[in-house]
């Protein structure tokens, strides 16, 4: 039977050991190239992850340092390698792959994304000897005529010479309940684990071309688009009659209301300063001050307002010094002039995205 689980999603038998780690915030997402041989209309990569960048979650990853210290920051289970697609760039994959591996241990899960269209037998190998313990397919199925597409069809196959888990991943995009059958009748027949299926979701670089194919998302509040969602509850039902494959329906909601909000919460245990609050969101929470010389701003602090020194920070990076919320009231109440207190949430990751800023009077 098709079963709703805790996290918002839908499946039918067990989900693939890398969803199970993801949906719980366990997974590093390891970006490894934005380079990719497809060109899908429906692809939601930013504008700054389309060219040849790595990325560990929000960081920008110079070194394989950077890599091992976000994943020490979140408490990493495990890592889901993407792109772009992650084969082209073999090499470097592989050897972050291995780094992980080696860094955290045997038990430290690697599940990697990718079209297919480079999976060689060569380089499958390669990915296999660095530790990958799960490779997930998503070849070009909405567009069947391409040469790509049976490039890739041929190189799935490709996978089934190696011990380790293998399935699919593919947009539920409406109209496409055909070709979506076929893909799970191929993976079935090849003996694959699993096939993920993803709520389709619009963002600022594929808006464009997903309204220009006449799809319009669920509501003003929501990036998910119409149809999607019982398109990939269809397919689930007609699976668990007709194969024997695991399936897991991957919503928009999942993603932003459960994978991300663990993930935050992982880190902000790890990330929080002393003055800082934790949310129920997994945000940052706390006081600040600005002003134009962040140096008269402490000396103020500290020696007129009798602030103790242990309770500010000057973060200079962002021109401001940063203290416990209730200390930022008390101080907007006391302090005339210049200085504009604020209560600022931000995400606990590398980025420190700012959620929310309230002026205090």
């Amino acid at each position: 039977m098709v079963w709703e689980t805790p996290y918002f999603s839908y499946a039918v038998r067990e989900l693939p050991k890398g969803c199970q780690l993801c949906v719980r915030g366990e997974k590093l997402v390891l970006f490894t190239t934005g380079v990719c041989p497809r060109d899908c209309f429906y692809c939601p990569l930013s504008e700054h992850r389309m060219g040849d960048v790595v990325y560990a979650n929000e960081r920008p990853v110079k070194s394989l340092d950077d890599v091992i210290e976000e994943a020490l920051l979140m408490e990493a289970r495990g890592t889901g390698v993407t792109g772009g697609d992650p084969l082209a760039r073999l090499d470097r994959t592989a050897e972050y792959i291995r780094a992980l591996k080696e860094a955290f241990g045997e038990d430290f899960h690697v599940h990697l994304y990718t079209t297919g269209a480079l999976a060689t037998k060569k380089n499958l190998e390669k990915l296999y000897d660095a530790g990958l313990d799960e490779i997930r397919f998503h070849p070009d199925l909405f567009n069947p005529n391409s040469k790509l597409f049976k490039v890739e069809v041929e190189n799935i196959r490709n996978a089934f010479d190696f011990d380790w888990d293998v399935g699919g991943e593919i947009p539920s995009i409406p109209g496409g309940f055909e070709r979506m059958k076929w893909y799970a009748e191929f993976l079935d027949d090849l003996g694959a684990k699993f096939l993920n299926v993803n709520e389709l979701e619009f963002s600022e670089t594929n808006l464009r071309a997903i309204l220009d194919r006449g799809y319009r998302p669920i509501s003003d509040e929501s990036a998910a688009i119409k149809g999607s969602l019982e398109l990939g509850l269809k397919l689930l039902e007609w699976g668990e009659e007709n194969t024997s494959l695991s399936y897991h329906l991957c919503t928009a909601k999942l993603k932003d209301a459960v994978q991300l909000k663990n993930r935050l919460r992982r880190m902000a245990r790890n990330v929080a300063r002393p003055y800082m609050e934790i949310t129920e969101d997994g945000t940052l929470r706390f006081g600040m001050a600005e002003y134009d010389d962040l140096d008269e701003l402490y000396a103020l602090l500290v020696e007129e307002a009798e602030v103790p020194p242990e309770w500010l920070y000057v973060n200079r990076a962002k021109g401001r010094i940063e203290m416990p919320e209730e200390v930022a009231v008390e101080l907007a109440e006391a302090i005339e002039g210049d200085v504009r207190f604020f209560i600022v949430e931000e995400y606990p990751t590398f980025d420190r995205l700012e959620v929310e800023r309230i002026p205090l009077p």
